[in-house]
């Protein structure tokens, strides 16, 4: 029996197709948006794992010393913080994961500043639908956006 891939290939992504599907941490303490979107990421044909905070997030990665993801998105509250030391890590291990904040809040320029400042390569604002996020992210497994863009324009 052939592979969800090969059943739908208009689902693959045409930017690693020798590499199958982009692996994705979704990093979103709202379980129901978290579900929904990883579904709709799946459909494009990613592969989604899902973890609940930041800080389970920075205990995986911190036990495997590596990342093991090509991109992370990372949903944020108004008072988060930890996203920060999070990005940091994972640029100390890898320069290549692309790594994504999404927020439904007003994100002030300092945040946008600290973020571009610890390796975080675009902040999407919500709500997204899985539509618009896998054309954002296909952008970047496409290689269309060079991933210090953001942080160049500060």
């Amino acid at each position: 029996m052939g592979s969800l891939i090969d059943k739908f290939p208009q689902c693959r992504n045409k930017g690693l197709p020798d590499k199958g599907a982009t692996k994705v941490l979704l990093v979103n303490s709202d379980y129901e948006p978290a579900m929904t979107l990883k579904k709709g990421l799946q459909e494009y044909g990613f592969k989604v794992y899902h973890l609940t905070n930041v800080f389970a997030a920075i205990q995986e990665i911190g036990r495997s010393k590596r990342v093991s993801y090509e991109m992370i998105l990372c949903d944020i509250k108004e008072w988060d913080t930890e996203y920060l030391a999070f990005a940091k890590q994972i640029r100390e291990l890898s320069h290549t994961v692309k790594i994504f904040l999404m927020s439904s809040c007003g994100i002030e320029d300092v945040v946008i500043h600290n973020a571009m400042t610890a390796g975080v390569n675009e902040i999407i604002r919500k709500p997204i639908s899985a539509e618009n996020l896998n054309i954002v992210l296909q952008d970047y497994i496409d290689g269309i956006r060079n991933p210090l863009d953001s942080a160049l324009k500060l």
